[in-house]
Protein backbone atom coordinates (compact mmCIF):
# COMPACT_ATOMS: atom_id res chain seq x y z
CA UNK A 1 0.00 0.00 0.00
CA UNK A 2 1.03 3.50 -0.95
CA UNK A 3 0.24 6.87 -0.95
CA UNK A 4 -1.79 7.57 -4.26
CA UNK A 5 -2.77 11.46 -5.61
CA UNK A 6 -5.63 11.44 -8.74
CA UNK A 7 -6.17 14.41 -10.59
CA UNK A 8 -8.76 15.73 -13.10
CA UNK A 9 -7.40 18.80 -15.00
CA UNK A 10 -10.19 21.26 -16.29
CA UNK A 11 -13.37 19.33 -16.53
CA UNK A 12 -15.57 21.48 -18.66
CA UNK A 13 -19.51 21.74 -16.79
CA UNK A 14 -21.97 24.11 -17.74
CA UNK A 15 -23.96 24.61 -15.09
CA UNK A 16 -26.26 27.40 -13.41
CA UNK A 17 -23.77 29.72 -11.19
CA UNK A 18 -23.53 33.19 -10.07
CA UNK A 19 -25.34 36.43 -8.64
CA UNK A 20 -25.74 38.45 -11.32
CA UNK A 21 -29.31 38.28 -13.23
CA UNK A 22 -27.84 37.43 -16.55
CA UNK A 23 -26.30 34.64 -14.85
CA UNK A 24 -28.98 33.07 -13.52
CA UNK A 25 -30.67 33.31 -17.09
CA UNK A 26 -28.35 30.94 -18.85
CA UNK A 27 -26.28 28.70 -17.71
CA UNK A 28 -22.35 29.14 -18.42
CA UNK A 29 -19.25 27.23 -18.44
CA UNK A 30 -16.59 26.43 -15.96
CA UNK A 31 -13.45 24.23 -15.47
CA UNK A 32 -13.46 22.32 -12.79
CA UNK A 33 -9.98 20.26 -11.51
CA UNK A 34 -9.58 17.67 -8.56
CA UNK A 35 -7.21 16.34 -7.08
CA UNK A 36 -7.96 12.86 -4.81
CA UNK A 37 -5.70 11.86 -1.92
CA UNK A 38 -5.11 8.65 -0.98
CA UNK A 39 -2.76 7.81 2.55
CA UNK A 40 -3.19 3.76 1.48
CA UNK A 41 -3.39 2.90 -1.87
CA UNK A 42 -2.92 -0.75 -3.44
CA UNK A 43 -1.58 0.13 -6.00
CA UNK A 44 0.32 -3.62 -6.34
CA UNK A 45 -3.28 -5.12 -7.03
CA UNK A 46 -3.63 -4.97 -10.46
CA UNK A 47 -7.71 -5.15 -10.97
CA UNK A 48 -9.78 -2.90 -11.31
CA UNK A 49 -11.84 -3.44 -7.91
CA UNK A 50 -8.56 -1.58 -6.17
CA UNK A 51 -9.24 1.68 -8.43
CA UNK A 52 -11.38 4.57 -8.85
CA UNK A 53 -13.15 4.57 -12.40
CA UNK A 54 -12.05 8.04 -13.35
CA UNK A 55 -15.94 8.16 -15.79
CA UNK A 56 -17.31 7.96 -12.13
CA UNK A 57 -15.56 10.62 -10.91
CA UNK A 58 -16.47 13.24 -13.99
CA UNK A 59 -19.72 11.96 -13.80
CA UNK A 60 -20.69 12.95 -10.49
CA UNK A 61 -18.48 16.62 -10.95
CA UNK A 62 -21.24 16.94 -13.64
CA UNK A 63 -24.49 15.51 -11.28
CA UNK A 64 -23.35 18.50 -8.35
CA UNK A 65 -23.37 20.69 -10.62
CA UNK A 66 -26.41 20.05 -12.39
CA UNK A 67 -28.26 19.54 -9.12
CA UNK A 68 -29.58 23.35 -8.70
CA UNK A 69 -28.12 27.16 -8.90
CA UNK A 70 -25.30 27.99 -7.26
CA UNK A 71 -24.88 31.53 -6.18
CA UNK A 72 -20.81 31.27 -5.38
CA UNK A 73 -18.47 29.06 -7.35
CA UNK A 74 -17.00 28.50 -3.78
CA UNK A 75 -20.40 26.81 -2.70
CA UNK A 76 -20.12 24.76 -5.62
CA UNK A 77 -16.70 23.84 -5.17
CA UNK A 78 -17.47 22.53 -1.68
CA UNK A 79 -20.49 20.10 -2.84
CA UNK A 80 -18.25 18.56 -5.49
CA UNK A 81 -15.21 18.06 -2.96
CA UNK A 82 -17.86 16.83 -0.58
CA UNK A 83 -19.42 14.39 -2.77
CA UNK A 84 -16.22 13.02 -4.64
CA UNK A 85 -14.59 12.41 -1.13
CA UNK A 86 -17.77 9.84 -0.50
CA UNK A 87 -17.82 8.47 -3.86
CA UNK A 88 -13.86 7.32 -4.15
CA UNK A 89 -13.19 7.21 0.12
CA UNK A 90 -10.56 9.39 -0.11
CA UNK A 91 -9.13 11.36 2.57
CA UNK A 92 -8.83 14.21 1.32
CA UNK A 93 -9.98 16.51 -1.96
CA UNK A 94 -8.95 19.88 -3.66
CA UNK A 95 -11.00 21.16 -5.86
CA UNK A 96 -10.13 24.38 -8.23
CA UNK A 97 -13.39 26.07 -10.41
CA UNK A 98 -12.07 28.54 -13.18
CA UNK A 99 -14.61 30.64 -14.55
CA UNK A 100 -13.81 31.86 -17.90
CA UNK A 101 -17.00 34.42 -18.62
CA UNK A 102 -15.33 36.46 -15.27
CA UNK A 103 -12.07 36.26 -16.22
CA UNK A 104 -12.98 37.02 -20.07
CA UNK A 105 -15.28 40.20 -18.70
CA UNK A 106 -12.55 41.57 -16.34
CA UNK A 107 -9.26 40.80 -18.84
CA UNK A 108 -8.17 38.50 -16.59
CA UNK A 109 -6.41 35.49 -17.69
CA UNK A 110 -8.28 33.25 -15.23
CA UNK A 111 -10.51 33.63 -12.32
CA UNK A 112 -11.13 30.85 -9.63
CA UNK A 113 -11.50 29.45 -6.63
CA UNK A 114 -9.94 26.60 -4.54
CA UNK A 115 -10.61 24.74 -1.85
CA UNK A 116 -9.68 21.55 0.05
CA UNK A 117 -12.21 19.03 1.60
Amino acid sequence: MQPLKIGIDRLNVFCSVGIYDIEKQARQNLLVSARLFFADAPIEIDTMQQSVDYDTLCAEIQRIAALRHYELIENLALHIGSALKLVARCEQVEIRIDKPLAAQKNGAATIFVEISV
